[in-house]
């Protein structure tokens, strides 16, 4: 057990000097009840359902919508590609894209990431346009003088 002292550290550390004395008589005690306590700590694998409860906001953009899914599919390793599909379109708000995805269905996962990076190519040049189109603030206001009576 004195091994065992000499090895822990931060929380661990606290948590083993809390413990009744003579609490732990084995490595075997030890064990169970580290388990038991930092079991919260734990980082438990995501499901498919996680990859269900993604939707794209109502104005976010597909790249900001393509991002947080891929972030939360690396963590389900058990998702097929049908299922990365299925959820991915699940998500997505009505519109131009969602459309498309629909009318023209793609074969699997990576052929589905090639049609996101041309829209998001296309939403990305719309909104480059709108700001370019858009007239820059005026800061040249012209001088506000008070009305002069006639002489």
């Amino acid at each position: 057990m004195s091994r065992v002292l000499n090895t822990v550290s931060g929380s661990a550390q606290k948590w083993l000097d809390g413990l009744p004395h003579g609490s732990i008589t084995c490595f075997s005690d030890f064990k169970i009840a580290f388990l038991r306590h930092f079991a919260s700590s734990r980082k438990y694998q995501k499901t498919d359902h996680c990859l269900f409860a993604l939707k794209q906001g109502s104005v976010e953009p597909l790249r900001s919508y393509i991002k947080r899914f891929n972030q939360v599919a690396q963590d389900v390793p058990s998702a097929t590609s049908e299922i990365l599909m299925s959820a991915f379109s699940h998500g997505l708000t009505e519109g131009e894209f969602f459309r498309d995805f629909i009318r023209n269905p793609v074969k699997n996962f990576n052929e589905m990431l090639e049609k996101v990076a041309n829209y998001i190519n296309v939403e990305e040049a719309q909104a480059a346009r709108r700001k370019a189109d858009k007239p820059p603030p005026s800061t040249n206001r012209p001088e506000r003088r008070a009305p002069q009576l006639p002489a």
